[in-house]
């Protein structure tokens, strides 16, 4: 009769193989510190199939990486080579998902993958030490570390965890919370948060999840000032869907901000903008290179202005007598913003219910007549002005004499630096005949930019158009970019490529190469 120690013991080896093979191989997501204020998750079977680099196609691009690695590694051909036909022999399992997060008022910043073979890890790391790219491998109990540059590297047979201080901090103090995190179990990490069930949940070849937590305090408290003292800034966050398709990126932004205070203070909001009508889309020829449009109510902004303690501090103390309310209370309507982002050139648009504020600005007169000519302002016509100043680094802008038109004309207050582009005619196609020319009412928010214009418009600022598009390659390749705000809940964010027959990965890492 068997002996009952060894039933036990079979019993016992046949529990840890059970409990082995019901593994989901996800235990290393565990180390995600539960205050993290910034995860971003990354597919990388996706990623690199989109790419392109996992077929006949992406071999001679993952070739001459091979080859620049080894150029940088001597004498370790052979490991390179093993890792870039199969990266599994790295010992990392890029099957799982990648993750890269920022605690909590940014202490911290890491990269968190699944570890498949502890061993063929050591044996990478090992190599690079003897690169002198990383230092010598250090046990400690329960797991491993090392440094690489500012970098701390820590793995256990699960998870590999590599941290750094954004505030420039030594690499070795931070293996303390190595330890803390290698050792956290799902139930006290992020694994346990809603939001992290919201990135899981995401579609995308990536999805991030951030808050307002991730920066530091003295950076956001000065917006926020006067909002409520029971305002968090881990409350305000959104989450990002990343998709790469046929010559396309698309970002989904979900506004998943919680706290009554924050949702009451978007309500007011609210208000003060309505739906665009798409006035200004026949103002501009399609080939402008940057537009923006809004629909305002200027007096409930002028509201929301003066209910933080910052902003209105300034309003009320400005050195300029002019009568914001005034101005501001005028505008109702559509207003738009366009021109080039490269040169600078620009005009600004907003529908007006009456011209009577423009009053105030005679104001600025004498107060302008103090510089000695060096800035000047003066009448054309009964409802325009121009202002010239000798030097615009003196108003923060681009330094050297600048020009400013701005005015009422047919109920529409502007303000350009380009005097010819006030109510001129486009004589051709306009925004509205742009491929995203229709998708523009209805929207609180609308921008696009037209990027092949601005290439070509820095050619011609800078220097030599063919110069200029060699230098930046795969710019070559881009199309336009938009950004859409439905609702103070949902957004998006397109770059599309000329090429609409090839995944937009493939056309960028193409174009690079």
């Amino acid at each position: 009769m068997m002996d009952n120690k060894i039933i036990r013991w079979i019993g016992w080896m046949g529990c840890v193989l059970l409990l082995a093979s019901c593994k989901s191989g996800d235990e290393y997501e565990a180390a995600l510190p539960r205050d993290a204020a910034l995860v971003v998750s990354f597919n990388p079977v996706s990623i690199v199939e989109k790419s392109g680099l996992s077929g006949e196609e992406g071999k001679a691009k993952v070739q001459r990486l091979g080859d620049a690695l080894k150029s940088g590694m001597q004498g370790s051909g052979q490991l390179v080579d093993k890792v870039m036909e199969n990266p599994s022999e790295s010992g990392i399992d890029f099957r799982k998902k990648v993750y890269l997060f920022v605690e909590s008022q940014s202490v911290s910043a890491g990269v968190l993958a699944r570890v498949s073979d502890a061993g063929k890890l050591e044996s990478l790391l090992e190599v690079l030490g003897k690169q002198q790219i990383c230092d010598v491998l250090t046990q400690e109990e329960g797991y491993t570390w090392t440094t690489m540059g500012n970098w701390l590297v820590a793995y256990t047979s699960d998870a590999l965890l590599v941290l750094a201080d954004p505030n420039g901090g030594v690499p070795q103090d931070l293996c303390h919370t190595a330890s803390m995190l290698l050792r956290q179990k799902k139930a006290d990490g992020y694994c346990a948060t809603s939001d992290f069930e919201k990135i899981k949940a995401g579609k995308g070849d990536i999805v991030a999840l951030t808050s307002l937590d991730m920066l530091p305090g003295q950076y956001v408290s000065p917006v926020l000032m006067g909002a409520s003292g029971g305002l968090e800034l881990k409350d305000i966050k959104t989450l990002a869907d990343v998709t790469f398709s046929q010559g396309k990126m698309r970002i989904d932004f979900t506004n998943l901000t919680t706290g009554q205070v924050m949702k009451q203070l978007q309500e007011k909001q609210a208000q003060a903008f309505g739906k665009i009508e798409g006035t200004y889309l026949d103002k501009f020829p399609a080939n402008t290179g940057f537009w923006m449009s809004m629909h305002i109510d200027g007096k409930k902004i002028y509201e929301i202005l003066c209910k933080h303690p910052l902003l209105n501090s300034q309003l009320e103390n400005s050195m300029m007598p002019i009568d914001f309310e005034s101005v501001l209370g005028s505008m109702k309507g559509d207003m738009a913003v366009a021109g080039n982002p490269v040169s600078g050139k620009f005009i600004a648009y907003a529908d007006v219910t009456d011209d009577r504020f423009l009053q105030t600005f005679e104001n600025l007169k004498p107060l302008l007549a103090l510089t000695g000519g060096r800035m000047q302002l003066v009448s054309r016509g009964a409802t325009g002005y121009e202002f010239r100043v000798s030097d615009g680094s003196m108003l923060g802008v681009r330094p050297g004499y600048q020009v400013w038109w701005f005015g009422v004309s047919n109920g529409r207050f502007y303000v350009t630096n380009q005097v010819d582009w006030i109510d001129a005619f486009v004589p051709g196609q306009t925004l509205r005949d742009c491929p995203w020319g229709k998708q523009v009412e209805g929207n609180l928010l609308y921008w696009g930019m037209n990027l092949e214009s601005a290439v070509e418009e820095a050619g011609q600022t800078y220097g030599a158009l063919s110069e200029w598009k060699q230098a930046l390659g795969f710019l070559q390749g881009l199309d336009y970019l938009t950004f859409v705000m439905e609702d103070m809940n949902k957004s998006r964010l397109e770059l599309v490529m000329k090429d609409s027959d090839r995944n937009i990965l493939q056309s960028l890492l193409g174009a690079i190469n």
